[in-house]
């Protein structure tokens, strides 16, 4: 049976619709110097694929091989693969836990906004470490939900942001990862370890309807409002409101949300 942690976000579209907007580009520029044309690459925990097909097209001599644990998303996954023509990439339902490749397998590993959804972060990067070549990298970018603000004030977003963190850390894991990065990389047995920080903006109509209408909706319709309410952290007519909140927030045209997310890189020696 394949190890796995309670996923504060859950596989349901109003997530995953989010997440497969991410690119490479926008979720992983700072490994980009790392990535050949003939690097082999894992990507840990690839959800719906968008970022593997970025990283595919960067290493297009090499090999990208996506894992996750959860069937359904690696379907998605797939689709999303077929879509862009590649055909340097396999998919293969595992956890990070328990990884099922040799030993200095890959070039580069990879887990974008994973480590803060794991009850053991350190174990993850030290399985990380262990397929990965000497030579090569470690990489790994999470979000820091402490930092994640917004204008005008919002009285729902914040409570959203509140009852958030602690759904993530009844599941056992970290919301604000992004600030642990070097702390479970030098855990992990890890030594120099390079990091750095993008920050997140959300001030155009555009960016404040993708961001805002998407949590209206995640807050009713995910896991993390089952979450909420079965914890006893809200209660289905809060999270109406809260709802309701951030689609508020997203129709303000002063309307502004912003956040860190921390980036860690490691050589493997």
């Amino acid at each position: 049976m394949i190890k796995r942690d309670v996923y504060t976000h859950g596989h349901q579209p109003a997530a995953v619709n989010q997440h497969a907007k991410r690119t490479a580009k926008s979720c992983a520029q700072f490994i980009r110097p790392m990535v050949l044309l003939n690097s082999e690459i894992l990507d840990v925990g690839c959800g719906p694929g968008s970022i593997t097909v970025g990283l595919a097209e960067w290493a297009a001599d090499g090999h990208v091989t996506g894992i996750d644990v959860g069937e359904e998303i690696l379907q998605i996954a797939q689709e999303t693969i077929d879509e862009a023509g590649r055909s340097n990439i396999s998919l293969e339902q595992a956890s990070v836990y328990e990884l099922p490749y040799s030993d200095s397998s890959f070039d580069l590993t990879y887990a974008n906004q994973v480590l803060q959804h794991l009850a053991d972060p350190v174990a993850a990067v030290q399985e990380m470490v262990r397929v990965t070549r000497p030579g090569g990298h470690v990489a790994v970018r999470d979000s820091d939900y402490y930092t994640m603000s917004c204008s005008p004030e919002s009285e729902m977003v914040n409570e959203w942001r509140r009852i958030y963190r602690l759904v993530a850390r009844h599941n056992g894991a970290e919301p604000d990862a992004g600030r642990y990065l070097m702390t479970w990389f030098h855990q992990a047995g890890l030594g120099e370890v390079k990091c750095s920080a993008t920050a997140s903006v959300y001030a155009t109509k555009e960016e404040r309807e993708n961001w805002g209408l998407s949590w209206a909706d995640r807050c009713l319709n995910t896991s993390f409002a089952t979450q909420a309410v079965d914890y006893g952290y809200a209660t289905w007519e809060e999270l109406e409101t809260i709802s309701e909140g951030w689609r508020y927030w997203s129709a303000h045209p002063d309307g502004y949300f912003q956040f860190i997310t921390g980036e860690a890189i490691a050589e493997v020696q």
